[in-house]
């Protein structure tokens, strides 16, 4: 179901301390993990509000020949942001984390904190009903009475010509703090491409016969270049680390310029999330590519996302099978799409999963579960 954040503890909450920058607020805690659970209000609560972020869960990605969008990336969750009068605060409050899609046709979870706000999931890749009054194929979820309400981004398109065929980039969810934007669409593909997942800083960078870099958390993710079928798109900037470096698949033939085939590599950085401040701060993952020529081949499958960060996209120079594997998104991010016979990249919680070239549900990207973080001030 795409990366998790954190990583520890199976019930989904992770209770945060005192510490970090001055503010508001010197308590929190996070819930990732689709589910329903039981927030009690804490002892000691003091202070007149608490602030609550809730994202919904990720659509899944399409594949080629699905008759549907033909390989278009799943949606991202949207997103909800409210402060909360701690006098409107029962003793207990429900808790609902969205479970992300597993279908092409399917829906990301909506996810909630009580009667107070909720966001829907995002459409899957093949889904093209009405989510909150938008209807598209792989169109992003949205948040509901929220102080404020941002709709998590679109899957990008997908590419299908029988034989040559691409999937889209997952759409990244709305970035914290506070729901400044909406989330940015995944990027789109054409022949043997694949395209990068979106980070919450970028769009997914474009694939056409290599893969695109995932967006990161500071910036767009790398078209693959066009003129080059080696060439595999970078990861975009992350603000708290660089964008993953797309892999090179150059031969070691001295005729082909002796060049030594190379990885793509994961999008850097990592989170800060305090009391009073949330900053998910990972580069995009590199792309990848596979590419046959006269009787040598090479293959390097696309990098994951730091949080915050879209997935590198895999795509093919050629029609060789690969049975390889694009990019997963980090924490917000899509997961990065596939060319034909691969695999999308699951997006990461609120991210939306990568389309793919071929297959069925078992080749697409899966959606991220949704997630909910709630910062509060106790005595």
């Amino acid at each position: 179901m795409g990366r998790k954040f954190p990583s520890t503890g199976g019930s989904g909450s992770s209770g945060g301390g005192g510490g970090g920058l001055p503010g508001e607020f010197n308590q929190y805690e996070i819930f990732w993990i689709s589910g329903s659970y039981t927030w009690e209000k804490p002892t000691g609560l003091t202070g007149t509000r608490i602030l609550v972020h809730v994202w919904g869960a990720g659509g899944a990605g399409d594949y080629g020949g699905s008759g549907a969008s033909n390989g278009n990336g799943g949606g991202g969750g949207g997103l909800a942001v409210k402060y909360i009068a701690t006098s409107a605060l029962g003793s207990t409050q429900q808790i609902t984390i969205g479970a992300g899609a597993t279908s092409y046709q399917g829906l990301g979870g909506t996810s909630s904190f009580g009667s107070h706000c909720s966001a829907t999931g995002g459409n899957s890749g093949g889904n093209n009903a009405a989510n909150q009054s938008s209807a598209a194929y792989g169109v992003g979820g949205l948040g509901i009475g929220g102080d404020r309400n941002r709709r998590g981004g679109s899957g990008g398109a997908g590419y299908y010509a029988s034989t040559t065929n691409g999937g889209g980039g997952g759409g990244g969810s709305a970035p914290a703090p506070y729901g400044l934007s909406d989330g940015f669409t995944g990027g789109g593909t054409s022949t043997y491409g694949a395209a990068g997942g979106a980070g919450i800083g970028g769009v997914g960078g474009y694939g056409t016969y290599s893969g695109g870099g995932g967006g990161g958390s500071g910036g767009a993710g790398q078209d693959s270049q066009n003129s080059s079928y080696f060439t595999c798109g970078n990861g975009g900037p992350g603000i708290l680390g660089a964008g993953g470096i797309g892999a090179s698949v150059y031969y070691g033939f001295a005729s082909y310029g002796g060049g030594v085939a190379s990885p793509a590599t994961n999008g850097e950085g990592g989170v800060i999330l305090t009391p009073n401040e949330i900053v998910f701060g990972g580069g995009g993952g590199g792309g990848g590519c596979g590419h046959v020529r006269s009787s040598g081949h090479t293959a390097a499958q696309g990098a994951n996302g730091g949080p915050g960060g879209g997935g590198g996209g895999f795509g093919s120079a050629s029609s060789q099978q690969w049975y390889l594997c694009a990019g997963n998104g980090g924490i917000l991010g899509g997961g990065g799409g596939a060319s034909q016979y691969s695999n999308g990249g699951d997006g990461g919680n609120a991210g939306g999963g990568g389309g793919t070239g071929y297959g069925s549900d078992s080749y697409c990207g899966r959606g991220g579960d949704g997630l909910v973080i709630i910062q509060y001030k106790v005595l």
